[in-house]
């Protein structure tokens, strides 16, 4: 709306949602206005094309008419406004629930004082720890906030890589951290400990596993200044798995193909 008034353009009216209109008014030669459903909006710009109907004072400003850089402008200044929407819903979020964890990042928010056996899930996260039990993580120099880049040499670019990696250990691993964009080597004794796993058949088993103490986030949270950042570095990672997944179309179709003959349907398809 602006940008369509800065060029001259004649804007009939300015409405934020769809739907039965709940109350308008007018301001000079524009009609604003609320209706009920609260989604998106619109703003009509006398002659978007050459088929609308113009009044004679309305012709000679007509959208049509204008040059084309102009149009684009205009049109480029509401695709502006959705992304800008956009980013002030994820800084909302960030500052208040917190951002997923989209990439699965290994980023250590804790380090635990402790690691031992354990046989329930609750002995798992609120470990017990008594004197002599080892500290493989905090031992080793990792500080919440370092992000685990590899495992025995192996780049881990998830934390499930990283779980991965050090439930098979069992010895001094080395592994590397990232920590105020420096890569920092490290030596971490990984003891075997028992832990309860869910069989995908059966009921849950005590299994001997690799730990070191830390855990990953399943989202990030924010304060006032980072989530600017944050919302931004999540919004580059929603617009990249969106093109990775749109690249990744064409080949999942003859699989929907033939899930629609009674073949198994894909989970990950469209």
């Amino acid at each position: 709306m602006l940008a369509a008034k800065a060029f001259g353009m004649k804007v009939r009216r300015f409405f934020v949602g769809f739907g039965p209109k709940q109350f308008s008014f007018r301001r000079g030669e524009t009609e604003y206005g609320l209706k009920w459903i609260p989604f998106g909006g619109f703003c009509e710009i006398a002659g978007m094309t050459t088929l609308d109907e113009l009044t004679p004072d309305e012709k000679p400003r007509a959208m049509w008419r204008h040059k084309a850089w102009k149009r684009t402008v205009v049109t480029g200044s509401g695709i502006a406004v959705n992304v800008l929407v956009g980013f002030v819903v994820l800084y909302a979020l960030a500052v208040t629930m917190g951002l997923p964890n989209l990439t699965g990042t290994p980023q250590v928010p804790a380090v635990s004082a402790c690691v031992r056996d354990a046989r329930t899930a609750a002995e798992v996260t609120t470990p017990a720890c008594a004197q002599g039990d080892p500290a493989p993580a905090r031992d080793a120099g990792i500080r919440p906030g370092d992000e685990i880049v590899s495992v025995a040499g192996t780049p881990t670019p998830t934390y499930v890589d990283v779980i991965s990696s050090i439930e098979r250990s069992s010895a001094p691993t080395a592994i590397e951290v990232e920590r105020d964009r420096q890569v920092l080597p490290l030596t971490v004794d990984v003891p075997r400990v028992d832990r309860p796993q869910a069989q995908e058949d059966g009921p849950v088993e005590i299994v001997s596993t690799g730990s070191i103490g830390v855990t990953f986030p399943r989202e990030f949270h924010y304060g006032a200044l980072g989530a600017i950042p944050g919302a931004a570095g999540f919004a580059g990672d929603m617009f990249a798995q969106t093109w990775q997944r749109l690249l990744e179309f064409p080949e999942k179709i003859p699989a929907v193909v033939g899930a629609i003959f009674g073949g198994e349907r894909d989970p990950e398809g469209p």
